[in-house]
C-alpha cells in the first residue's frame, strides 16, 4: 500500500506574538498529531530578505590623516549607490561608485587616509580591514578629477550577504547535509566534513538559496528552485508541534527588522499500516474458530467410533469361525461313534 501524502502549512502569523514577538523563532502546535511520517517534503517558502549587510555601522571607518574622524552609520542593507551617498554625506571625503569597474572611487580636494574598521563595511567598500591606505594626486587616466587627491577600491565591491539561510525545524532535523570547509582531514583523505555535531546549521531541515535583492521576499517553489526531501531512518512516531527557526550562515537567528511574516509548506509522507479489525470482524473470526473446533472433535468422535465398531467386528468373525470349525469336528466324531458302536457293519458274522 502506498504511503499517504498530507499537506502542512504553517505561518508565523500563527504565533504567539507576546511568547513569540519575532518571526525567526516561534512554535507552532498542529491541530491533530501526525504519526508514522517517514519523509517530508519541502513545498515551498515564502521569506523576506530583510538581512542587513551592515548590522554594526558604529566606527566603521576613519579618515585622515590631520585630525582622524571616525565616521558611523546607520545600520542597514546598503546597496553600492546608497553606500556612496553615505559616505559623500559625512563631507569627508566625495564617494562615487565606478559602474565600469564594479569599485568605488573616493575623492578629496587635499591628501586623505581611509582605514577600515568593519569586515562589514570592508566587503561592501572593497577594502582591506585595518589597513590605513593613502590617497594619491589624480594621474592623466583620471582628467575629470585633474588635481584632486583619490582612492580607488582595491578589490570588486560586494554588498551581497550570505547566500544560504536555513529553515530549522527541531523535530524534522537531517544529519545528511554535507558542507566543504573547516579543513578537518579525516581518514578518508577528504576535506569535505559532515558536520552533524549539532552546531551551526548542519543538520537544520531545509537550505534555501537567497537569490533576491535587500527588502525583497523570496519565493521559495519545489519545482521552480530545488527538490528538498528528508528521509528518515526510523519514521517518526507521533508529531505535534513545530519548532521553528531561520537562522543565518554562521547559525545565527536572522534579523527580520520588523517584517516578520513568513510561512512554509510541507508535504509528510506517511507510512502505511495494516488496518486493525473491526469488533465484527473479531466476532466473525471467534465463531469460525468454534466452528472450526467442533467440526474436529466432531471428526475425531467419528473416527474414534467407527475403530470401535471395526474392532468388535473382527471379535465376532473370529468367534463364528472356530464354532463352525468346532461344530465340523463334532460332526465327525458322532459320525464315526453312530458307524462303529451303535450300528456295527452287518457284514461281520457272528
Amino acid at each position: 500500500m502506498a504511503a499517504k501524502e498530507v499537506l502542512l502549512f504553517a505561518s508565523s502569523q500563527s504565533r504567539d506574538i507576546s511568547l513569540y514577538p519575532s518571526g525567526n523563532s516561534y512554535t507552532l502546535f498542529l491541530s491533530s498529531p501526525m504519526k508514522n511520517i517517514e519523509r517530508v517534503d519541502l513545498v515551498s517558502a515564502r521569506v523576506p530578505n530583510t538581512v542587513y549587510n551592515l548590522t554594526s555601522g558604529s566606527g566603521v571607518l576613519t579618515v585622515g590623516p590631520s585630525g582622524p574622524t571616525t565616521v558611523s552609520l546607520n545600520p542597514g542593507f546598503y546597496g553600492v549607490y546608497d553606500m556612496a551617498t553615505a559616505l559623500t554625506n559625512t563631507g569627508l571625503v566625495t564617494c562615487t561608485y565606478l559602474t565600469f569597474e564594479g569599485k568605488f572611487l573616493f575623492t578629496s580636494g587635499s591628501p586623505f587616509t581611509l582605514t577600515i574598521n568593519s569586515s562589514e563595511l570592508s566587503n561592501i567598500l572593497g577594502l582591506p580591514m585595518t589597513t590605513t591606505l593613502s590617497s594619491s594626486v589624480a594621474g592623466p587616466t583620471w582628467p575629470t578629477y585633474s588635481g584632486q587627491s583619490l582612492l580607488v577600491s582595491q578589490n570588486i565591491v560586494n554588498t551581497s550577504i550570505g547566500e544560504l539561510i536555513f529553515l530549522d525545524i527541531d523535530e524534522l532535523r537531517t544529519p545528511r547535509h554535507v558542507f566543504t570547509g573547516g579543513l578537518k582531514y579525516d581518514k578518508r583523505q577528504s576535506y569535505v566534513t559532515q558536520l552533524t555535531d549539532g552546531s551551526g546549521p548542519s543538520r537544520s531541515f531545509a537550505p534555501i538559496q537567497l537569490d533576491v535583492s535587500s527588502g525583497c521576499m523570496k519565493n521559495f517553489e519545489e519545482n521552480k528552485d530545488y527538490k528538498i526531501s528528508v528521509f528518515y531512518p526510523e519514521p517518526i512516531n507521533s508529531l505535534q508541534r513545530l519548532t521553528v527557526r531561520w537562522l543565518d550562515i554562521n547559525g545565527q537567528p536572522l534579523a527580520f527588522n520588523g517584517l516578520e511574516n513568513n510561512s512554509f509548506m510541507l508535504r509528510l509522507h506517511i507510512r502505511a499500516k495494516v488496518m486493525e479489525p473491526t469488533e465484527e470482524e473479531n466476532e466473525l473470526e471467534r465463531r469460525v474458530s468454534e466452528l472450526e473446533i467442533k467440526r474436529m472433535v466432531a471428526d475425531a468422535q467419528a473416527m474414534g467410533a467407527a475403530d470401535e465398531a471395526n474392532r468388535e467386528a473382527k471379535k465376532k468373525t473370529r468367534f463364528g469361525k472356530w464354532t463352525v470349525v468346532l461344530m465340523a469336528l463334532l460332526g465327525l466324531l458322532g459320525y464315526v461313534i453312530f458307524k462303529r458302536f451303535v450300528r456295527p457293519n452287518p457284514l461281520v458274522d457272528v
